[in-house]
């Protein structure tokens, strides 16, 4: 492959022969850009650029490695003649700079058409080295318009750990951070495949995508590139979840190889809808004239017949290279000039190349030894400026070529089916590198470059929910229901209390227990509203906690005090024993009511036990995963807890509901053999200590085990209040209600007839003496009438049950004759 591309048969004109390194195999193939060159040669001979002289160049093959780069430099430039007049090359950024650092010292000036490192830049290290490319660097300007455009926060690149990647990376990352306030993610592979983090190694480990980004940035050389897509493929890495953005300076049909386990077809697969980005010196005028007398529409047509000829495939570098080969011709071409005209310039550079003096110097009489020369190509090279067909052709003072545009490409499948890149957008810059913004091609679009829609870039959303909607709704109905049913219970006995059916279950203490119920019922709407505020959701931890703690105490001590009233008639009873009025009962439920007031202000005054809404990661709901995209969000949700003691002091409230409960289980069972009829209530009062004992113990088990499932113990919560409060309504007021409409009088409480009492073992007649008994004792002490309003009766110790009558303030009654004397 190392030969001269000859001049034309019967040419007489002096040939001066440029050196050209290209690379033909390797990480990075460009062989593709020979038909440009050899079109630019043609012009540039067919045109006369060079008066009297004819270019020539003699080509070698880097194989995109510095150490053979080297070797060739110095085989087939440096001691093969003819000398070389000028340097193109290295064919890859390895070849490239190590070739860099010494052509200098051989008084050759080096261009490249073919890198684009940010590490030539340094004119102290290549001191006279010029890049038809803009440097790579300028393709992190590129990165925050199409994130901003396709809305992407999450970005991961892959890069091989190289001079021009991980400068590239790193100017990525700063850029996106300073204009975006994104962090990106990045990943890196040695080149070397001994060592444990070399791409191989990776690939071994399954750890190339272990990121949760979907967009992948592949910083690396082609043959790295197609071993990172084809893992991609067997990963299931692919459209329409995944997109990799590929440095476009690959050659057509890279992905076409035999190195890697994967077909054509499955890397074409992976790669589809996928991205790539390089840089184009300028937007171009396809029908505008160039220096080279063609416009860029011709300059292609011509170029694929070139290739055609030769059997090669276009590269991503022809363009460039070719505008490289007309850079040195112009710039040869004022060189020429200056030699004929300045004498004094002439006998430097004959003195340069030790030519006799007086000897005139022509450029065929370049050696490496001729500084003078190279400072005059360094010169007119720097100050060069032309039309080329990738635009305006300048050079900044470091040597790089002053960028202009950035081209977008994406892989996808022509008319024909074959996989293809299209050019679909441009990110243009200014004369100083700034952004002019991202710009869709003509009939290019959002929904051409993404028929399925953008896909989602992999980032974790993360919101705040609060209880379900539909559970929300449920208790709300719930709790409307209990409250109504609890007015409607107040409304009853405000209209009957003076009936005796309702006289006998003390109106007052009802009205009470209607009103617990209430606020246990209110205490729903709290405990099934779930804010997203922290503030919010603060308070409502504190409000519901009041509610139901007191609802539940105002709700449960009426029934309370009536089975111990029950208890306190039964258990030893005499015929002068005081009874259990109501203000005691009163009193009762004031003294419970009273010690929640004192737990609850402690736990709220005191910063360590406050409730407060921490935020935590849902574990009912951790993360929803919706669309085609499968855009997953992590959802948070505000839960009640305290800095400490939380479970401590709920556990005291909890402890002391429940020994309010064992006390009133004891009672219940202490008088679980009385038996009562008409509206005697006790032992709807008993069921009612039972159920609702259960709830309770249901509510702390839910506590203790569930205090991260917002929405399940919300649920078990209100379910247990509102069952509470329910049942103590129904236990309490639908046999009033049933008996009340029965028997609207209470004829059924105060019959004409002899008592009746009822006894397990059958001692009526024991019974009937006791009551005659009773009756003589009223009618000869009318001065206590008033104890005679709550006469009780007491039994023998082998009766099982007794039926008491009680006017006003005992729950329990008999068929009773009563006194003839009624005036008290």
């Amino acid at each position: 492959l190392d030969h001269v591309y000859p001049v034309a048969p019967g040419d007489t004109r002096t040939p001066l022969t440029l050196g050209l390194m290209l690379s033909f195999s390797g990480d990075y193939v460009n062989k593709g850009a020979i038909p440009g060159i050899q079109l630019a040669v043609d012009t540039i001979n067919r045109v006369g650029v060079l008066p009297g002289y004819v270019l020539e160049y003699s080509l070698t093959d880097s194989k995109c490695d510095q150490t053979v780069a080297l070797t060739k430099f110095f085989e087939n430039i440096v001691w093969s003649s003819p000398p070389k007049v000028a340097f193109i090359g290295g064919g890859c950024e390895n070849a490239t700079i190590e070739t860099a650092k010494i052509s200098y010292f051989f008084n050759l000036t080096q261009m490249s058409c073919d890198s684009s490192t940010p590490e030539a830049e340094n004119r102290t290290r290549f001191k006279r080295y010029f890049q038809t490319l803009p440097n790579d660097i300028h393709l992190s300007q590129a990165f925050v318009q199409i994130l901003k455009t396709f809305n992407w926060t999450k970005l991961h690149t892959i890069e091989l750990e190289y001079g021009l990647f991980v400068q590239t990376v790193d100017r990525l990352i700063s850029s996106v951070h300073t204009h975006l306030g994104y962090n990106i993610t990045a990943s890196s592979f040695s080149g070397s495949y001994q060592s444990t983090n070399s791409l191989n190694s990776i690939i071994l480990r399954g750890t190339v995508f272990r990121t949760e980004s979907r967009i992948f940035y592949l910083a690396m050389y082609l043959n790295d590139a197609i071993r990172v897509v084809c893992e991609a493929y067997h990963q299931n890495k692919v459209q329409p979840l995944y997109v990799f953005i590929i440095l476009g300076w690959y050659s057509d049909g890279w992905w076409d190889s035999s190195t890697v386990n994967c077909t054509r077809h499955q890397m074409e697969i992976a790669l589809n809808r996928s991205l790539a980005i390089t840089l184009d010196p300028q937007i171009r005028d396809t029908n505008m004239t160039t220096s080279s007398g063609l416009s860029y529409t011709q300059y292609k047509a011509l170029r694929n017949i070139r290739a055609g000829q030769l059997n090669m495939s276009s590269s991503q570098d022809e363009e460039t290279c070719f505008d490289a080969v007309w850079a040195y011709a112009l710039a040869l071409n004022k060189t020429i000039q200056d030699l004929k005209s300045d004498s004094a310039f002439n006998r430097l550079a004959a003195a340069a190349s030790h030519l006799p003096p007086n000897s005139t110097f022509y450029m065929e009489n370049f050696t490496y030894s001729n500084d003078v020369i190279l400072e005059r190509m360094y010169q007119h090279l720097s100050n060069l400026s032309f039309i080329g067909v990738t635009g305006n052709v300048s050079f900044g003072p470091s040597g790089i070529r002053v960028p202009a545009n950035i081209r977008i490409q994406q892989y996808r499948y022509n008319s024909s089916g074959q996989l293809q890149r299209f050019d679909i957008a441009s990110v243009p810059l200014d004369s100083n590198g700034k952004l002019q913004g991202f710009h869709f091609l003509p009939g290019e679009s959002l929904d051409t470059t993404w028929p399925a829609g953008v896909p989602h870039d992999g980032r974790i959303d993360k919101r705040t929910i609060g209880i379900e909607l539909p559970l929300t709704i449920v208790l709300y109905i719930m709790a409307t229901a209990g409250i109504i049913l609890s007015i409607a219970c107040v409304v009853f006995v405000a209209v009957y209390r003076n009936r005796k059916l309702i006289r006998l279950t003390s109106p007052n203490i009802n009205y009470i227990t209607c009103g617990g119920c209430m606020v246990l019922y209110t205490s729903i709407f709290f405990l099934a509203i779930q804010s997203t505020d922290e503030t919010t959701t603060t308070a409502i931890c504190n409000v519901r906690i009041w509610l139901w703690a007191i609802g539940y105490s105002v709700a449960f001590g009426p029934v309370l005090g009536k089975m111990y009233r029950v208890y306190y008639i039964f258990n030893d009873p005499k015929p002068n024993k005081k009874t259990v009025k109501d203000w005691m009962i009163v009193v009762l439920i004031s003294v419970l009511v009273g010690i929640d007031v004192v737990i609850l202000v402690i736990v709220t005054t005191v910063p360590e036990l406050r409730t407060t809404a921490i935020l935590k990661q849902s574990t009912e709901f951790p993360q929803t995963v919706t669309g085609v995209f499968q855009d997953t969000t992590i959802n948070y949700i505000f839960i009640c807890d305290s800095q400490k003691g939380y479970a401590i002091w709920h556990g005291v409230l909890f402890g002391y509901k429940g020994l309010i409960q064992v006390v009133a289980i004891l009672l219940a069972f202490g008088t679980r053999k009385v038996k009562v009829k008409g509206l005697n209530d006790s032992k709807y009062i008993a069921a009612i200590i039972y159920v609702t004992s259960i709830c309770l113990v249901v509510v702390i088990i839910s506590f203790a085990t569930l205090r991260d499932e917002v929405n399940t113990l919300a649920a078990i919560y209100s379910l247990g209040f509102w069952c509470a409060a329910t049942i103590i309504l129904l236990l309490v007021f639908i046999p009033k209600f049933i008996a009340t409409y029965k028997d609207p009088e209470g004829e059924t409480v105060f019959p004409p007839t002899v008592i009746q009492v009822e006894s397990e073992h059958g001692k009526v007649a024991a019974l009937e003496k006791r009551i005659q008994y009773l009756q003589q004792q009223l009618a000869n002490e009318h001065q206590v009438c008033e104890d005679m309003k709550r006469p009780a009766i007491s039994h023998d110790s082998k009766l099982g049950s007794i039926e008491v009558l009680s006017q006003r303030d005992f729950d329990v009654s008999c068929n009773y004759v009563p006194p003839t004397d009624t005036s008290c």
